[in-house]
């Protein structure tokens, strides 16, 4: 059986940080996800042994919503975020962050990712979405069962097929 990774995409680690405004995913014609549905997802899938994946993309996205915070204070949300982090970089969360995504940001990565994102921008997929294809495409890759995990529709359409198991010739049916 492969190994499993689930990747978190922006939507969805708001509403399961519960950031004000973004704590939830309401579209016509589909059911909401809340923090209680992100959060028992996460927790299973850590249970079953997958791996959560943050794009670097992710964090600094959600980053940037958590200090646009209105009305509420956003120090808690920031404090909170800051140390869920670092524990994650230390190795006390199980979650692979961007310290393991580094290859994808070396020159020549970097170019497929902005050509990449030339030939989906035309089809609304952010710079930053293009980075979670191209991490998605990484684990894929490394023979990974990888789920984008998302409310966001267009953004789940990239999420890469699970590679087929080559299961070895049976040479006794010669």
């Amino acid at each position: 059986m492969a190994r499993k990774v689930i990747i978190l995409d922006t939507s969805i680690l708001c509403v399961w940080l519960g950031v004000p405004s973004m704590d939830r995913i309401e579209k016509k014609g589909e059911d909401t996800i809340t923090q209680t549905d992100v959060d028992a997802k996460i927790q299973t899938e850590i249970a079953s042994g997958a791996r959560i994946v943050l794009p670097l993309a992710s964090v600094i996205e959600c980053g940037n919503h958590i200090t646009q915070i209105k009305g509420t204070d956003p120090k808690r949300f920031i404090d909170e975020f800051a140390d869920f982090i670092l524990r994650s970089i230390e190795g006390r969360e199980p979650w692979d962050i961007f310290t393991n995504q580094t290859n994808l940001f070396d020159e020549e990565n970097f170019k497929r990712l902005v050509e990449t994102w030339r030939d989906l921008s035309m089809s609304g997929i952010s710079m930053g979405d293009a980075s979670i294809i191209q991490v998605a495409n990484h684990y894929n890759f490394k023979n990974f069962t990888v789920e984008i995990f998302t409310g966001d529709t267009g953004l789940k359409a990239y999420e890469p097929a699970p590679q087929k198991e080559i299961l070895p010739r049976n040479k006794s049916r010669r």
